[in-house]
């Protein structure tokens, strides 16, 4: 605190003068720096504010985006999952197409060979090749004793026969 010199009626009134305009000085200094610092912490609120709004913009615009983006992905997928749907749509009518000729095919087939083997019994029975078969319905040169009967040939237009087996193979020197 400052100290005045006494004077006939009172402290020195230029002594007061000049500590008064001191302190009207500091005070005006002091509010200059509150107003600067006020200053500065509007500017800081208003550019932190447009940072948050420019922000808040860039995301909106960046979601916009992502969700433009999402829509095509979920476009793209549909479209990939109808074409796998076709794919398996055509893929099980392929299958059951040739499934079907394949049956069809080899049932034919079948029919071919039953009919070769009829046609190959008839031939036979024309060719009177055939052994009379025994009361138990074997024929009688198929005992499995001693030598087999011996075979006739074909009748023409057959493959000629294999050689005969063997009945017992120890018995050969």
């Amino acid at each position: 605190m400052e100290q005045f010199t006494f004077v006939k009626r009172g402290y020195d009134p230029e002594e007061v003068d000049r500590y008064i305009s001191t302190l009207e000085q500091v005070i005006k200094s002091y509010k200059e720096k509150d107003n600067a610092i006020k200053n500065a912490i509007i500017s800081a609120q208003v550019a932190a504010d447009n940072m948050i709004k420019n922000a808040k913009a860039q995301a909106n615009e960046y979601k916009s985006q992502i969700a433009k983006e999402l829509d095509k992905v979920g476009v793209e997928v549909e479209r990939q999952r109808m074409q796998v749907q076709a794919f398996q749509d055509v893929y099980e009518g392929l299958i059951r197409k040739y499934l079907t000729e394949i049956d069809k095919q080899e049932i034919s087939e079948i029919y071919a060979r039953l009919e070769d083997v009829e046609r190959l019994i008839e031939r036979l029975k024309e060719a009177d090749i055939m052994p009379a078969p025994t009361p138990e319905g074997m024929p009688a040169s198929n005992t499995g004793y001693g030598p087999p009967p011996p075979r006739e040939a074909p009748p023409p237009g057959f493959p000629p026969l294999p050689p005969a087996p063997i009945s017992n193979p120890g018995l050969i020197n």
